[in-house]
């Protein structure tokens, strides 16, 4: 079976990690089961995780081997689902109807948003929404109110994609999550989406996660890229953090809201005595359209 292994890698490690309490119990217990269900549902390759990791001795193996090669990727993990989720709750409050999931990969955001009543649609390949919305049907998270579409977004159209489906509502303000999304787009394909956004509702917004990676040493930049390369994937949006605002501007938006690595460091490991770095260059921003 095809899938995104930088996707299904970043779901286990969620889950070991969280098996320890210092940091599943910042995480509702609904999203710590939907990773349990998700990691025992992957491919054998990677299942086995499920058990494995269960073990603190295995637990502690785990971390410093991935440690050893990438320092921070691990916190970037459990610090990104963290303050996503807290996005998601904010912008519930706030109003938004709907959310559209860009890459939804093995994430649990159109469980944990679908589950609340609100309708979520999950766009991804088609060989990630397949394995996915069989496994929602399967471990229960089927619901009215989280849709799927199958799309490669560098050959079809974001806007055409969800005006074709009678369950998205162009009216209704929308938030777009892009998680992991956009630094594996090339520029071209990445503006048509900024656009699409836009054009489809003047009131929807983009959260989305960015690495700059020029805020790596040159020695990690050259370890993460390779990792990517290892499980088949390449990282393509070569844009700094700066050149990333100035092209949204450009586009008709304007950053509302920015995470930085900096501020997760203070606010959450630190403060929560959390002794594992995170990754420099990794920000979480929030973009309206002006």
């Amino acid at each position: 079976m095809k899938i995104s292994h930088t996707a299904a890698y970043i779901a286990v490690k969620f889950y070991g990690l969280t098996l320890d309490d210092k940091l599943g119990r910042h995480f509702a217990p609904s999203i710590l089961e939907f990773y349990e269900k998700m990691v025992d549902f992957l491919p054998k390759h990677l299942s086995w995780y499920h058990d494995s990791l269960t073990s603190p001795f295995w637990r502690k193996v785990f971390i410093l081997s991935e440690e050893m090669l990438l320092p921070g990727d691990l916190m970037h993990i459990i610090c990104r689902k963290h303050y996503i989720t807290q996005k998601i709750d904010l912008a519930l409050e706030e109003g938004f109807e709907q959310f559209v999931i860009l890459g939804s990969g093995f994430d649990h955001l159109g469980a944990y948003i679908s589950q609340k009543g609100t309708h979520c649609f999950e766009l991804d390949h088609d060989y990630m929404i397949r394995p996915k919305k069989h496994f929602m049907e399967s471990a229960g998270y089927e619901s009215i109110h989280l849709h799927f579409g199958e799309i490669d977004v560098r050959e079809a159209s974001v806007k055409s994609l969800l005006l074709g489906s009678e369950e998205f509502d162009r009216k209704k303000k929308t938030l777009f999550v892009a998680e992991g999304f956009f630094d594996y787009l090339s520029l071209s394909p990445s503006e048509n989406i900024f656009n699409d956004i836009r054009e489809l509702n003047s009131s929807n917004e983009l959260l989305t996660t960015f690495f700059s990676l020029d805020e790596l040493s040159l020695f990690h930049r050259v370890v993460f890229r390779t990792g990517v390369r290892m499980v088949g994937e390449a990282l393509k949006f070569k844009l700094v953090r700066e050149e990333f605002v100035e092209l949204l501007e450009e586009l008709g938006y304007k950053l509302t809201d920015e995470i930085s690595y900096k501020l997760m460091r203070e606010e959450f490991l630190k403060k929560n005595e959390i002794k594992l770095p995170i990754l420099s260059g990794f920000y979480i921003q929030r973009y309206k359209p002006v």
